[in-house]
């Protein structure tokens, strides 16, 4: 198969081409390998970590990294892994062939094709970080992890989406999902949980870039369904969903994937979506000061409320500067060390503190949140 080109994202060119000037003349490089789409129907569920990386990156080089004494500043490459599976193998491995040093790898986007590269990072014996993936099967191995993960996994949100819909009284469900492996796995941790709260569901798949969504509506209310649990990660199948259940005029509570953002209403209109719940550790409307800096800065920027898979790209990118600064070395083992060692506060993302457990899996709290028509924002659900 053909090799993927490296590129670099325009902000990033400038952080980097412009290191040859005099003013970073003794600044030396940390060598990261990017492995993100950067193209095809995903990006609008990446473009938010793409842009806070590139963000975050020039925050940082801006300052410089402080080891032993001498300036070191992020020399960053992405290659395109297009979320499927086997061009990000061959991302990962033009990343591995052609990064040298290579410092840290921050990878992959989406969970399939950070499945598929797992082993090979593994064996490379680099050290990756993962900012928006959820599934459970990247990081590791348990003990002394090579691979990390800032997102947290679909089993956290499920669970806490579950117990409240429990809480409502609600006693069965119809699940709309997309036939992928991230639709399927989202399905799967939600069977699991549902079948432990009692909860019966009735699943219904659908092939991706699908806008037909008004048969399997009008079954779910034929079933009787107390709730109607909505799985995709595209803006246009999210619209088209929302769509068609207001036509159809029905009148069945909503929950979805915390892939749900605010781009939806913003297309739809707040009134269709008031009220859908789901489980996340992003709040754009958190007051702590470092979320409301970060989301003035994006927006400021780039014109948008940044979305689920931005906060934890942005603190990605300052947890393995403060983690080389610690560790006082580009050594992988000294990194290594003060990931599983180290609890960062301050972040953006959940509550602002992770620490990552033996499987290399960050911790922090989900929180289960409902869209709101008259503040248009997302509260705490109630």
């Amino acid at each position: 198969m053909k090799m993927n080109k490296v590129r670099l994202f325009g902000a990033l060119v400038g952080a980097v081409a412009l290191a040859t000037t005099s003013a970073f003349a003794q600044v030396k490089d940390i060598n990261v390998a990017l492995i993100i789409p950067q193209s095809g129907p995903v990006m609008v569920n990446v473009q938010p970590a793409q842009y806070s990386i590139d963000m975050a990156v020039e925050e940082i080089n801006a300052k410089g990294i402080t080891i032993k004494g001498e300036k070191y500043r992020f020399n960053v490459k992405a290659f395109n892994e297009e979320c499927t599976p086997n061009l990000a193998i061959n991302a990962a491995r033009a990343a591995l062939d052609q990064v040298k040093p290579l410092h840290v790898v921050w990878a992959a986007m989406c969970s399939s094709t950070a499945v598929a590269i797992r082993q090979l990072l593994i064996d490379a014996k680099v050290v990756a970080i993962n900012p928006t993936s959820g599934t459970s099967r990247f990081v590791g191995p348990t003990g002394n992890p090579y691979l990390f993960k800032t997102k947290e996994e679909f089993e956290w949100r499920t669970r806490d989406l579950v117990a409240y819909l429990k809480g409502k009284g609600y006693k069965r469900g119809a699940v709309i999902a997309v036939n992928s492996d991230w639709g399927n796995e989202a399905v799967k941790v939600l069977q699991k949980h549902a079948a432990q709260s009692q909860i019966e569901l009735r699943v219904l798949n659908y092939d991706e870039r699908n806008e037909e969504f008004s048969p399997m509506l009008l079954q779910a209310r034929e079933y009787k369904a107390d709730f109607i649990f909505q799985a995709s990660q595209a803006l246009d199948e999210q619209v088209a969903f929302l769509r068609a259940y207001q036509r159809l005029g029905i009148k069945i509570p909503l929950a979805g994937e915390s892939t749900w953002t605010d781009d939806v209403p913003i297309k739809t209109g707040w009134d269709v979506i008031n009220g859908m719940v789901t489980a996340t550790a992003w709040l754009p409307g958190n007051p702590r000061p470092e979320v409301q800096a970060y989301v003035k800065k994006y927006t400021q920027r780039f014109k948008a409320v940044p979305g689920f898979n931005g906060p934890g790209a942005y603190d990605m990118v300052h947890i393995t500067a403060q983690a080389f600064e610690k560790a006082g070395s580009l050594d992988t083992e000294a990194l290594r060390k003060v990931l599983r060692t180290t609890t960062f506060t301050n972040q953006v993302y959940a509550d602002g503190t992770i620490r990552f457990d033996d499987d290399g899996q960050a911790q922090f709290p989900v929180m289960v949140t409902a869209f709101d028509a008259k503040t248009k924002s997302r509260v705490l659900a109630k």
